[in-house]
């Protein structure tokens, strides 16, 4: 025969407590709050309180180590003065384990009064049975058999905006808010340094590494989504060599690829943190950037879940490798980030100067080293920008008069980089759960369709940024713009894989 222990017997008594507290109307809310993590024959059986938590103790979702699901239904149902009372009051409630959607039809329950309420079954007469419509019937038990009659889900709530905003418009604006919400948990934009709400500003003009030579790209190339339709991108390099050479030699020339091996990727994918929010969607990321990168002859190799230490560790790794025989490296970033740089899993920051430095040795000398970084680089939100009639005057920048003496064989410090960055700074970026980012999924869609044509990085990168901006976040509200910048000294053309591009 099994016997408790005392922290074992204390909690049951907390339990038991806490049922003799609770009404029958305070069971049927807790029922609803965890209809999402017991099944209808648990539910239906479980005719008190205590029936309740012993199923949720037997799938290990209450425990005397772990009681925030307790508090966090007790704060939901707003019993502040019994949580006290336990002595609960220092715990934190388990943020989460009660579905946002759940969430939001609980309060509704809570907001609609008797009159209200028996307008809404009138509204559902004929959605509804009328024997599911009677006196006695609650709001929470309307809403249990709009689910049964397939009319209500997490992502379906349109009955309830059409209903519940007609008979208490002021309530709508509560529904919309869930709606945008659970947009983004698909759509996730937390890919910052802090987990708080974000700031809307539109998006100012700013003087952006590639912006110049970009427009001029754009006025000057024709692109188009339809990929079986000729991509004529690199003609607008071309023609515009002569302003960006400043040798007499009006062609830009192109870095070697003919080396024993085209170089290692690395990929530091960074999905679990300590206290930040989990990047869903990354591995697929991942698992894109594996594929095409060994398509295109890469070595490539897999760091996950590194805090700053190990990711200059592991940077430094890279560096200490013989790059002779290599005809470049490439480093992609996933992670959550800020303007000027990303984190670790420890929250730790690593710089973008930090990134450029650790990979500055002798074996990489006038080779492109590449990153590709997805994070946000800040907390707001781009706006769309709709065409205007008139357009900024252009801008003269000065230059200030220097030799154009230079030392055989040396390059400035900080050449031949490139780091292409999923959005612009002080923005945050998106990642779909099951998609993975927009930046990522562009950038390894466009590597596929274009290096086979011969198109060069730079410009892979313009009609990266082209389709990055014609997505929107499924409100209309927010955009994403993505930021390359570089030093590079000559054109990366990657070679013609032999094989297919990978699926």
């Amino acid at each position: 025969m099994a016997f408790l222990c005392d922290e074992e017997m204390k909690f049951q008594q907390m339990l038991l407590r806490v049922q003799e507290s609770l009404g029958d109307d305070d069971l049927q809310d807790l029922l609803f709050l965890c209809s999402d993590l017991l099944s209808p024959r648990e539910l239906s059986e479980a005719s008190t309180a205590t029936d309740l938590f012993s199923c949720l103790q037997t799938k290990e979702l209450l425990s005397p180590n772990d009681p925030s699901l307790l508090v966090e239904l007790l704060t939901i149902m707003k019993q502040n003065n019994l949580i006290r009372k336990l002595g609960l009051d220092g715990c934190m409630e388990n943020n989460g384990t009660i579905s946002a959607y759940r969430l939001l039809l609980f309060e509704l329950s809570q907001s609609i009064c008797d009159k209200d309420l028996k307008n809404i079954k009138f509204m559902l007469g004929k959605t509804l049975p009328r024997k599911k419509l009677e006196r006695e019937t609650t709001l929470l038990q309307l809403f249990w058999e709009l689910e049964k009659e397939d009319r209500l889900d997490e992502n379906n709530v349109e009955i309830l905006q059409e209903v519940i905003g007609n008979v208490y418009p002021a309530l709508e604006k509560r529904i919309i808010q869930y709606k945008e919400e659970a947009a983004g948990e698909t759509f996730i934009a937390q890919e910052t340094e802090n987990n708080f709400s974000m700031s809307v500003q539109p998006l100012s003009v700013t003087s952006l590494p590639l912006d110049e030579m970009m427009e001029e790209q754009v006025d000057r190339v024709s692109v188009t989504e339809d990929q079986s339709q000729s991509l004529d991108i690199t003609s607008g390099i071309s023609n515009e060599s002569s302003h960006l050479c400043v040798s007499d030699d009006p062609e830009i020339h192109q870095y070697e690829m003919k080396g024993d091996k085209r170089g290692i990727c690395l990929i530091i994918n960074n999905c679990n943190f300590t206290s930040m929010q989990m990047r869903e969607g990354t591995d697929i990321d991942k698992e894109s950037l594996k594929a095409v990168f060994q398509w295109l002859g890469f070595e490539v190799c897999t760091e996950q879940d590194c805090d700053k230490k190990r990711m200059l560790e592991v940077l430094k790794d890279l560096a200490g490798r013989d790059h002779t025989g290599a005809d470049c490296v490439v480093c992609c970033v996933l992670s959550h980030g800020c303007v000027d740089g990303v984190f670790g899993t420890d929250e730790g920051k690593v710089t973008f100067r930090e990134l450029k430095e650790s990979l500055q040795c002798s074996s990489l000398f006038r080779k492109p080293k590449l990153f590709f970084i997805q994070a946000c680089r800040g907390t707001s939100k781009q706006r769309p920008m709709w065409p205007q009639n008139n357009r900024a005057d252009d801008v003269a920048f000065g230059d200030a008069d220097i030799s154009t003496d230079s030392i055989p064989d040396s390059i400035p410090e900080g050449a031949d980089f490139l780091l292409a960055m999923s959005t612009v700074p002080d923005n945050v970026s998106f990642r779909e759960k099951t998609k993975g980012t927009w930046f990522i999924q562009a950038l390894c869609h466009n590597l596929k369709q274009l290096v086979p044509r011969g198109v060069d990085l730079l410009s892979i990168l313009t009609q990266v940024n082209n389709d990055v901006s014609r997505k929107s976040h499924p409100t209309g509200r927010w955009k994403q713009m993505p930021q390359p910048e570089f030093t590079l000294t000559k054109r990366v053309v990657f070679p013609i894989p032999k094989t297919q591009p990978p699926q």
